[in-house]
C-alpha cells in the first residue's frame, strides 16, 4: 500500500467513531478487571493482616483512587462519544489526553494485593489498560494533530500493529488501495 494512502487511512481510522468506541470498550474492560480483582481479594483474603501493609498496597486504595477515576472517566467517555457522533470530537480528545493522567496517578499505588489473587485478573487488567492507552494515544495525536512528524503515524512502535487489510475499510468511494 502506498505510504501516503496508508497515512490517510490510519488518520481516518484513529479519528473514527468505531475506534473511539474501541477505546471506551478497552477502558471499560480495564475497570471491570480492577473491580473483579478487588472483589476476588475481598472474598478470598490472605491469612495475614493485609491492613499492616503500606496503605498504597491496599485494595481500598485502588477502589478510592483508580476505580473511582476509571468510573468517572467511563461516564465522561460515554458523553464524549455521544458528542463525537454529533461532530464535536474535542471532548474525546480531552478524554484521551486525561487517560495518561490516570495512569500517572496509579504509579504511586502499590500492587501487592494483585499477587494474592489469580493472575488472570491482573493479566486482563494489564492487557486492556495497554490497549486503552494505545487507543488513547492514537486518538489524542490524531484529533489534536500532535504527531511528532507526519510520518510518525506509520510507525508501529508508536501506533501499535497496523493491519493494511483493516485499513481498506476506511477507503473513500473511488480511492484505490
Amino acid at each position: 500500500m502506498d505510504s501516503q494512502l496508508k497515512k490517510n487511512l490510519l488518520l481516518r481510522k484513529f479519528s473514527s467513531i468505531e475506534y473511539m468506541e474501541e477505546f471506551k470498550d478497552y477502558h471499560c474492560r480495564t475497570l471491570e478487571a480492577m473491580e473483579e480483582g478487588i472483589e476476588y481479594f475481598y472474598n478470598h483474603p490472605p491469612s495475614e493482616n493485609w491492613h499492616l501493609w503500606d496503605r498504597s498496597e491496599w485494595p481500598e486504595t485502588w477502589e478510592s483512587r483508580a476505580v473511582a477515576n476509571f468510573r468517572e472517566m467511563q461516564d465522561y467517555l460515554q458523553d464524549a462519544l455521544e458528542r463525537a457522533k454529533r461532530g464535536d470530537t474535542s471532548y474525546l480528545e480531552s478524554a484521551a489526553a486525561d487517560f495518561s493522567g490516570i495512569g500517572k496517578d496509579m504509579d504511586v499505588m502499590g500492587e501487592k494485593w494483585w499477587s494474592y489473587i489469580p493472575a488472570e485478573y491482573e493479566e486482563k487488567f494489564i492487557k486492556n489498560r495497554a490497549a486503552a492507552a494505545k487507543h488513547a494515544s492514537n486518538i489524542w495525536r490524531t484529533l489534536g494533530d500532535y504527531w511528532k512528524t507526519p510520518d510518525s503515524v506509520l510507525k508501529e512502535t508508536v501506533t501499535g500493529p497496523i493491519d493494511e487489510q483493516d485499513l481498506l475499510c476506511y477507503l473513500k468511494p473511488g480511492e484505490q488501495p
